[in-house]
């Protein structure tokens, strides 16, 4: 898929805590930016944020956006990369909820890969929703009513969850970001 200029004039968010895996932001967010949108790393870290790389910590990154002043309307679309440590710190802090509940109600395109899907384990944003989720996050998404199904990716609606390889996840993402705009268009 040639992704390049294919979301000229979207922004796009990533969010991340420290100990993200650091291969998935540095693949995400290159192949972010040539699709030509506007990439803000989105942390409730302040200034930097610490990657996590062959079990060790990584490089640092700059977070552009601090995760308490961030809305979801700020943003035409989310995606959050795989890693444990940073996934179960989100998991953890309210803002992620008030923030991913925004994407999730106004069904924003959104794009969890691997332990990423259990930051949205929050009642009636999950329910009724199917996931594709790593056995570490599996368990605290199915208990808040998502349908946890079989595979390495899969697209439900704008909702775009994976694991194993991340190009076919961004690539669904990007194609959700897209029909969500033309959605917009036919809906004005």
């Amino acid at each position: 898929m040639q992704l390049e200029n294919t979301l000229n004039g979207k922004k796009i968010a990533i969010l991340v805590a420290n100990g993200f895996e650091q291969s998935h932001m540095t693949e995400l967010h290159k192949t972010l930016i040539d699709t030509g949108a506007e990439v803000k790393i989105v942390s409730p870290e302040k200034g930097v944020v610490n990657s996590w790389h062959n079990g060790n910590w990584g490089h640092f990154f700059p977070a552009n956006n601090h995760l308490p002043f961030t809305m979801s309307h700020h943003f035409d679309a989310i995606i959050v990369p795989g890693g444990e440590r940073h996934a179960t710190r989100l998991s953890s802090d309210p803002q992620t909820a008030r923030l991913m509940r925004g994407f999730m109600e106004d069904n924003k395109p959104v794009a969890l890969f691997e332990e990423a899907v259990q930051i949205i384990a929050f009642d009636d944003v999950a329910e009724h929703r199917e996931v594709v989720a790593v056995e570490s996050a599996a368990k605290a998404v199915s208990e808040k009513g998502a349908d946890i199904v079989e595979g390495d990716l899969h697209v439900d609606d704008m909702l775009v969850t994976g694991s194993k390889e991340l190009m076919p996840v961004v690539e669904k993402f990007v194609e959700a970001v897209q029909n969500y705009e033309e959605e917009a268009w036919e809906a004005a």
